[in-house]
């Protein structure tokens, strides 16, 4: 909302005026504000002094790398910015006590409640926002009395009047300003939860003093010191002046009351939606059905009416407003039997038919399994009575009901309609749930709670169980791919120096059957860029070099070559864990043909003529190749005519462009992450199977697709995904919060109605 040019903000000169320690409160209200200003100082300052330990704590304890390197990132961050969040915590407590002496603004706009600001609150969000309400209903429970005192006080003394929401002293208040100066510190919602809940222990569980502390400074100055809550009293207490804080002791009735009037405000709003749908359909709405003048019943009244309702009426009834006409008929017939003079309330009749809209939404959903949609359908009543019962639930995203239908649609994201599940723990226990709330008549939000609880609680057993057989999937396939791509790799390499060559037969069966070996364990172990693996490589090639011919000159350096080569071998070879005698016997197959070429070139030199250039050593380190007499050594030789292993066969490339997948297909495989649920098609003629991609191999970029169990159903290539995404063999789950999805469908969908009419 843009700003008056005319009209200045006090907000920047009150924060200037309260930093320069300049403040135009009373006396009393300064007191109190540097009372608690200063408890903070030293509550926070003790809580940040825990956290490092804390999160050091967790961060030793972390079960995996990322969420060590997340603890350690959260603490180094806390550690350099603690001394700014308790500086802006404290100075907006200073702000805001500054604002209660200003001059009492025109009214405030009221609240207003648009069908677009009712959008999903992120789970991060939900989960901060249950935390500070939980810790901050806590400290209220606890101090009803003393907060009903302090906020008449300081009501006593402002020129505005106040509420349990604007005393800046409130938990509540202190709490948001803590929240907002940790969001500077820009931590995971793990962690931040975790600051929250040391906030309370070393901030708010000893809070409890200070507002009594508050109260006694009041007393002191004179403020209300015959101060005094009394049964008799209030009850005859008259109403307050305009203006006057006297009347706001009733902290917790004027919540209620001003939620209520917000809640009407959004069933009204819906009721208007619904009317253009009652309008455009051509539907009765039940609060109709009796003559005028009857009198609406009550909600024990329409729950026991609702009681002949059983949910074998429409167990898997997935037709147009299937519970409503169930309803619509029941009180129909209630309506004959009372003459007319019992009606349906309005806003009931809203809930029904929006509750109907719902689950008509839900059960029309092609992606739920049919074991699932029929569960869902006998919630129908069990939801329909807390809703009529709390008028929240459409407002409220954590709304226990809300939550479990939630949670029930993730934890069956795994089912598929082929599977058994008579003998599912799972499907048993939602069984159980959902029996327990239908055969309460009037189920409330704690009962729908306990039952949420029972049900996350046995998933998070399930989950740690599923996880430790996918992990050993992933482990399992990443080893396979890894041996796989070393095999084809060593294959490569050594068809590429065998084939076509004419070698002697021991080092054709050294090279194929035992050094590729070694070479396969160097490139598991270290890679195929490492130096280990350049050197094995390496050794291959010299051993294929040493075995061919050489002249007289080269003689000397052959034989350093060779002494190279055999150490470089024994070293190979005991890699492979081979005893003394089997790496003894390995050596010779190449040492012998090395030693045979030598005896070539000694017995091709006649005796009689001098040869400055033969070294000694030749005739030292190999005898019998200088005795002119004896025959050389003979090896068989071969020619390799064909691989000597077998390598993968290489995917044959499109060959038109109709075989390649489209840009779009190749695209959304692009955007799969680990951990997302997909239907596809594993083999031709086969129902469609619901599994999670676990892992990406990145020797053989597979996918790798897992059960609900963690167990492999399914491995696809890339291309082979991008084809059946073409082909509509592979689609993604919507892992959206079901309930919430549709509300916002439903919503929209009115919506839309009214724009038309």
């Amino acid at each position: 909302m843009s700003q008056d040019p005319k009209v200045v903000s006090i907000k920047p000169n009150l924060a200037a005026r309260a930093a320069a320690g300049v403040s135009s409160l009373p006396a009393p209200l300064i007191s109190v504000r540097d009372l608690t200003v200063g408890y903070l100082q030293s509550a926070l300052g003790e809580m940040f002094d825990k956290a490092d330990d804390n999160l050091f704590e967790m961060a030793d304890k972390a079960g995996n790398n990322a969420d060590q390197a997340l603890f350690f990132e959260a603490m180094r961050n806390v550690r350099l910015q603690r001394h700014n969040v308790v500086k802006r915590t404290c100075d907006a407590l200073a702000l805001a006590a500054e604002q209660i002496n200003t001059e009492a603004p025109s009214a405030a706009p009221a609240v207003t409640f648009e069908l677009d600001t009712l959008s999903l609150v992120q789970p991060d969000e939900l989960e901060e926002t249950v935390a500070i309400d939980g810790m901050v209903n806590r400290v209220v429970s606890r101090n009803q009395t003393a907060l009903a005192h302090l906020l008449m006080r300081v009501n006593s003394l402002a020129k505005k009047s106040l509420d349990e929401r604007s005393n800046p002293f409130a938990p509540g208040a202190l709490a948001e300003h803590f929240a907002e100066a940790t969001k500077s510190l820009d931590l995971d919602i793990k962690v931040r939860l975790i600051i929250f809940k040391l906030y309370e222990r070393y901030v708010f569980n000893g809070i409890d003093g200070l507002y009594e502390s508050l109260n006694e400074a009041f007393i002191s100055a004179g403020v209300m010191p015959d101060l005094r809550f009394s049964t008799a009293a209030s009850s005859r207490r008259p109403a307050p002046a305009p203006g006057a804080g006297a009347g706001r002791g009733d902290s917790a009735e004027s919540s209620r009351f001003a939620e209520n009037s917000d809640q009407q405000e959004i069933l009204g709003m819906f009721g208007d939606l619904i009317g253009k749908w009652r309008v455009a359909s051509g539907d009765v709405a039940l609060a109709g059905l009796t003559a005028p003048g009857g009198v609406p019943m009550g909600t024990s009244e329409l729950l026991r009416v609702l009681s002949g309702v059983t949910a074998d009426n429409f167990a898997g009834d997935a037709g147009q407003n299937g519970l409503r006409r169930h309803v619509q008929q029941l009180l129909h017939e209630q309506r004959v039997q009372s003459g007319g003079a019992k009606t349906v309330a309005r806003v009931d009749d809203d809930v029904i038919s929006l509750v109907s809209m719902l689950f008509d939404f839900i059960l029309e959903d092609r992606e739920l399994p049919a074991a699932v949609k029929a569960l869902i359908a006998r919630l129908q009543l069990p939801v329909l009575r807390v809703a009529i019962i709390d008028k929240t639930f459409f407002s409220r995203a954590s709304h226990p009901a809300r939550r479990l239908l939630n949670e029930l649609s993730r934890a069956t994201m795994g089912w598929n309609d082929h599977d058994d599940l008579r003998r599912d723990q799972l499907h048993g226990l939602l069984e159980q749930i959902v029996e327990q709330l239908l055969a309460e008549a009037e189920p409330d939000a704690d009962m729908f709670d306990a039952l949420y609880q029972r049900l996350t609680d046995f998933l998070r057993t399930e989950q740690r169980r599923a996880e430790r057989v996918e992990q050993r999937t992933r482990d399992a396939e990443e080893g396979r791919a890894r041996i796989k791509a070393a095999r084809a790799e060593v294959a490569r390499e050594m068809n590429k120096l065998l084939l076509g060559r004419t070698l002697p037969v021991t080092v054709v069966d050294l090279l194929r059957d035992t050094w590729s070996q070694v070479m396969q364990v160097i490139f598991l172990r270290e890679g195929g860029e490492s130096k280990a693996w350049r050197h094995a490589l390496g050794t291959a090639k010299a051993m294929v070099h040493s075995v061919q011919s050489v002249d007289k000159a080269g003689v000397a350096m052959r034989l350093a070559q060779n002494r190279q080569i055999e150490a470089a071998v024994r070293d190979g070879l005991e890699l492979l864990g081979l005893d003394a005698a089997s790496i003894e016997r390995h050596v010779q197959a190449i040492v012998l043909p090395q030693r045979a070429v030598l005896a070539a070139v000694a017995a091709a030199t006649p005796p009689d003529v001098p040869s400055e250039t033969e070294p000694a050593e030749v005739a030292a380190a190999e005898p019998a190749t200088v005795v002119a007499d004896e025959l050389p050594v003979r090896v068989e030789a071969v020619r390799v005519e064909e691989p000597v292993l077998e390598q993968e066969p290489v995917e044959a490339p499109p060959e038109t462009i109709d075989d390649l997948p489209s840009v779009g297909a190749q695209r959304w495989v692009e955007s799969l992450g680990t951990g997302c649920w997909l239907q596809l098609v594993v083999a031709e003629g086969k129902a469609p199977q619901r599994c999670k991609l676990a892992a990406i191999i990145s020797f053989s970029g597979k996918y790798i697709f897992v059960n609900r169990n963690g167990v492999k159903v399914a491995e696809l290539s890339g291309q082979e995904l991008a084809h059946g995404f073409d082909r509509g063999q592979v689609s993604l789950l919507d892992e959206n919060q079901l309930f919430d999805r549709a509300l916002e469908s439903v919503i929209g969908n009115l919506r839309q109605l009214q724009a038309r009419t």
